[in-house]
């Protein structure tokens, strides 16, 4: 069984439920890339992001299992500048997936009443001064957290439930079906706080203290409140104009 993972902090914690000794390859990939290998490897089970989903009506998705936050710990972060007053272009930096393209224009139009225009970091580094949003491990790595504003905060409080970022799907009905069977209890039982405790992440005090404190709030296998909250992401793009059409999700 081939397990393809975004490569974040969240879904390296969650790899600890993944025995050695299981017949299964782990592969991690940018966020962007995941839903095109799922596409390309024979029944492989990818955590992919949800909004990916929009795109890819062939996908089997799992009810259960996923990354989902349900307060203020996050894979994005958003940081203003403070020296610009006009708040109407967004740098989109890092492990950038469709959460952060579609979601970012939705969250400032609800929450702010703007209409932003969404730019990609340049490499050399030139859009470093703009206001951001970092996404992945970049924001325990080179960024100050307590300088950002939690993307899934932003989120949770414009549809008022958990923010499913990542969920696994498959273009195989009956492997994922299998991969739930055999991981949905370990993964149940999974403690993302003892797990980050035991992990190498060279990270600095202060971003491990942030992780330490929050980990509790990162959610692996799904309740009814968490899908919920799924169903609403999907319906946002279809009342904002985005997409033409309502999505209707293949849940295992």
């Amino acid at each position: 069984m081939e397990i393809l993972l975004p490569d974040n902090i969240f879904s390296r914690i969650l790899s600890s439920a993944f025995d050695e000794k299981d017949t299964i390859k782990l592969h991690f990939f940018p966020s962007g890339l995941l839903s095109k290998k799922v596409s390309e490897t024979k029944n492989a089970i990818g955590l992919i992001p949800v909004m990916d989903l929009l795109y890819h009506s062939e996908f089997f998705v799992s009810g259960r299992l996923g990354i989902s936050f349900d307060e203020s710990i996050s894979n994005s972060y958003i940081y203003f500048n403070q020296q610009q007053k006009l708040i109407n272009e967004i740098v989109l930096a890092g492990d950038v997936s469709t959460n952060e393209g579609i979601l970012t224009k939705i969250l400032f139009k609800e929450n702010y009443g703007i209409d932003v225009q969404l730019v990609f970091e340049k490499t050399n580094g030139g859009t470093s001064g703009k206001n951001r949003i970092v996404v992945g491990d970049r924001n325990f790595f080179e960024h100050k957290l307590e300088a950002g504003i939690s993307f899934a905060e932003e989120v949770i409080e414009l549809i008022s439930a958990p923010y499913i970022n990542f969920v696994f799907a498959s273009e195989s009905e009956n492997a994922l079906k299998k991969f739930q069977s055999k991981y949905k209890d370990i993964i149940s039982l999974l403690n993302p706080t003892e797990v980050f405790e035991n992990t190498n992440e060279c990270l600095n005090l202060s971003s491990k203290n942030y992780l330490l404190e929050n980990l509790q709030h990162v959610v692996y296998d799904f309740d009814e409140q968490d899908l919920e909250g799924m169903k609403q992401l999907l319906q946002l793009p279809y009342y904002h104009g985005i997409i033409n059409d309502l999505i209707d999700v293949k849940f295992v």
